[in-house]
């Protein structure tokens, strides 16, 4: 094995790891690029990277429609359901209901938060599942939250929806018009603009 003690050394295995990982399910998203980044300085040992993988936190956030409007109770018996599950899961986030759509941030282990969204994706209450996001951190954003909930009016909730779903500037014009917190929140960490 080669001596990886030096930063150019640690730098070449990077670059020869990634590039064999271009364009596969392994390339490196940029949670574990940072900490590769570190890794190459010296600021990180193999050991601590590791572990840190091993600790980061898998965000998924998706839109989907409710195949009919929910009313107040059947909102209340959906948030129990969701809630009583992530906490047995150790799964954390925000749902946002409006006039039939869902935005819903997932967060948690890997195996926790792909296991909950495979079910997500087959129920049948609702339909046009969409991925918006997914990534890696090493921190969550509703930590004190089994499942935080906001009712948002149909006008913010298209400007959440459409900063978080286009590359343009919509999240500063969202900025205007969006003022729940939870939500602000959410558009902070995974707006494209």
């Amino acid at each position: 094995m080669n001596d990886l003690s030096t930063e150019a050394a640690r730098r070449r295995a990077i670059a020869w790891a990634t590039a064999l990982a271009a364009n596969t399910p392994l390339e490196p998203q940029a949670y574990e690029q940072g900490l590769l980044d570190e890794y190459a300085v010296g600021a990180l040992s193999l050991e601590q990277v590791l572990r840190l993988l091993d600790e980061r936190v898998k965000h998924v956030l998706y839109r989907s429609r409710a195949t009919q409007a929910f009313r107040e109770e059947a909102l209340s018996e959906l948030l129990a359901e969701a809630r009583a599950w992530n906490e047995q899961h150790g799964i954390t986030g925000l749902l946002c209901y409006s006039d039939r759509q869902f935005v819903q941030l997932l967060e948690g282990t890997a195996a926790q938060v792909d296991l909950l969204y495979a079910r997500i994706q087959r129920d049948p209450r609702h339909r046009q599942v969409t991925t918006l996001s997914t990534a890696y951190d090493a921190q969550r954003f509703f930590a004190d939250w089994q499942m935080a909930f906001i009712t948002a009016e149909e006008g913010e909730f298209h400007w959440v929806l459409t900063s978080l779903q286009q590359t343009t500037h919509s999240a500063s014009l969202a900025e205007q018009y969006v003022r729940d917190s939870h939500l602000r929140t959410l558009l902070e960490a995974f707006s494209q603009a």
